[in-house]
């Protein structure tokens, strides 16, 4: 299944990947607007293609910290990998250059010409909107510098590939098919 981003908040009202008590914020009375609502019930949505409630994110993963500055140096790194280059579905990570809280973000779309497209909420504010950040000012905006980015598993394909595009070899069946065809060849 091929990414699908998020450019609208089409499907978002009610929808349990931020309004349940399964999303942290939420639970505690940070829900939306707010971009670290937003940020990992998008994160948790964007594995979970179907609606089913699949790979959710834990929250001492996944930082449960209502400062999205604060979830770059909190991530579990050994559970998602980090890394400066955007990548499909990641979360964006910013820190706030006049000291306050930070913002997180998701990465929708990347453009042929360096520049990303995010998707995001802020708290007390905008309920969804989207941004294009450029790599020239390595994705920095306003009074926010990027951090890094936070790799979803499930952003560049969020279901497992099917065994046709895997290696055949290392499935028994295969191995049966190999030594059945080498007995009966003719």
């Amino acid at each position: 299944m091929a990414y699908t981003p998020r450019l609208n908040s089409n499907g978002m009202a009610n929808n349990f990947h931020w309004y349940s008590n399964d999303n942290p914020y939420y639970a505690t009375g940070y829900g939306m607007p707010n971009c670290t609502c937003y940020a990992w019930g998008r994160f948790w949505e964007i594995g979970d293609p179907l609606n089913t409630g699949v790979h959710k994110p834990n929250p001492r993963e996944l930082p449960g910290y209502y400062d999205g500055g604060a979830w770059w140096n909190r991530v579990d790194r050994t559970v998602y990998q980090t890394g400066s280059t955007p990548k499909l579905g990641a979360v964006i990570c910013f820190s706030d250059n006049n000291g306050g809280s930070g913002h997180v973000a998701i990465v929708e779309q990347i453009n042929n010409d360096g520049t990303i497209v995010t998707s995001n909420s802020a708290y007390g504010g905008t309920y969804f909107y989207t941004q294009t950040l450029s790599s020239s000012n390595n994705y920095a905006w306003s009074h926010y510098t990027c951090q890094g980015f936070i790799y979803n598993p499930y952003g560049d394909s969020p279901t497992p590939p099917t065994p046709s595009t895997s290696d055949k070899s290392k499935f028994p069946w295969a191995i049966y098919l190999r030594r059945y065809r080498q007995r009966y060849k003719r």
